[in-house]
């Protein structure tokens, strides 16, 4: 390089602060804009009455890909955990609930008055789950009885569809039925959760960084960036990026989160760190109480509650026709060819992907090679 590039980056959750560092590191210019007051994106934690929580549901760091798990660890992600979720279950002639394991176990399930039906679903599965959409696939890995008690209601609640509107490509990842007795939820080489959660973990990894929050900008900017930069990394969403708000398809979540002081500084007030809620007696989703993760000693609890429906970009609909990934790529492209400099992309939102925080980094490491690589020749 004869002369140094900088590079703007568009978004300051794991993507864009990783992005920002990696290239940082490699001697390029940054300079990183976040819209909101803080990083850390849908990964932030916060902290209330000082009560560490989640304001976007939980987050565990689980990977199997070894330059991730160093890259997390060089930064102070250190903390083991061991992820288990419950779901709470209600059958139609009991008052209170039971609660379960996610991923169903079936020696759990053989406590259950139905076992009988669900044991001869479970004989009669399909060798190869099916992947016509996601109720087929869920049906053909557990059988309907178990599909209807954990599957069925939460996915209606958590996308506001029927599940066999939805594709089966993001089902492996979210479904499973355990007869090994193993109550982790991931299987993953590594698995971590920081103590103070995960905004210590990204401010720190952003620290060298310079950083311009508050700052919403969308592709009628590129032409103000590129007086500045020499190339773009955009992690925000292409819809709203675009000026076509109304283009993709998200689902939002909105949180209502609870602070309650305890007696006991050890004190939890629900079973477990998350617990589904997939009944319509519930109009949440699950609960979340990340004092069960951080193992804090404190005289506070604080408890979230998810409603699905919210007007948020927190995941994309994956539909069975992939409609709207489709669109997306139309709109990265369309943003490249009218962008007066170079422009990349990377994380969940500029690649309407459902992904998890390693993938995201991953897929920051990847956007970085890019740039390098384009300004190396």
């Amino acid at each position: 390089m004869t002369t140094t590039p900088s590079i703007a980056i568009i978004g300051g959750g794991w993507s864009g602060c990783t992005a920002a560092r990696l290239l940082l590191d490699q001697g390029y210019r940054v300079h990183l804009y976040e819209r909101d007051q803080q990083l850390g994106g849908h990964s932030r934690s916060e902290v209330l009455g000082g009560v560490v929580f989640e304001p976007n549901g939980p987050h565990i760091f689980h990977t199997s890909n070894t330059a991730v798990a160093e890259f997390v660890q060089h930064y102070g992600m250190r903390r083991a955990f061991a992820h288990s979720v419950l779901t709470e279950i209600f059958l139609d002639d009991e008052e209170e609930p039971r609660y379960l394991s996610w991923p169903p176990q079936v020696d759990e399930m053989r406590e259950l008055p139905m076992w009988g039906r669900i044991e001869k679903e479970l004989a009669n599965l399909p060798e190869t789950p099916s992947t016509a959409n996601f109720q087929a696939y869920s049906e053909s890995i557990m059988g309907s009885t178990l599909y209807d008690l954990f599957v069925r209601d939460y996915t209606i609640k958590q996308w506001g569809r029927q599940p066999a509107e939805l594709s089966a490509d993001f089902a492996p990842k979210r479904l499973d039925l355990r007869t090994d007795g193993n109550r982790r939820l991931f299987r993953d080489t590594w698995e971590f959760y920081p103590e103070r959660g995960f905004q210590e973990i990204i401010e720190r990894i952003a620290q060298p960084v310079p950083v311009t929050v508050g700052a919403t900008l969308d592709h009628t900017d590129l032409e103000d960036l590129a007086r500045e930069h020499q190339a773009v990394v955009v992690t925000a969403a292409l819809d709203d990026f675009a000026g076509q708000p109304d283009a993709l398809e998200w689902r939002g979540i909105r949180t209502v989160s609870r602070y309650v002081p305890v007696d006991d500084p050890a004190a939890t007030l629900t079973p477990g760190y998350q617990v589904n809620r997939p009944s319509l007696r519930r109009p949440y989703t699950r609960t979340i109480e990340t004092k069960h993760a951080t193992g804090q000693r404190i005289g506070a609890t604080v408890v979230s509650e998810e409603y699905p429906g919210a007007p948020y970009r927190h995941y994309p609909v994956p539909t069975v026709d992939s409609r709207y990934e489709k669109l997306n790529v139309s709109l990265q492209e369309s943003i490249r060819e009218n962008a007066p400099l170079p422009v990349f992309y990377c994380g969940r939102l500029a690649n309407y992907v459902y992904i998890n925080q390693d993938e995201a980094i991953a897929q920051a490491m990847a956007c970085a090679d890019e740039v390098h690589a384009f300004f190396e020749g």
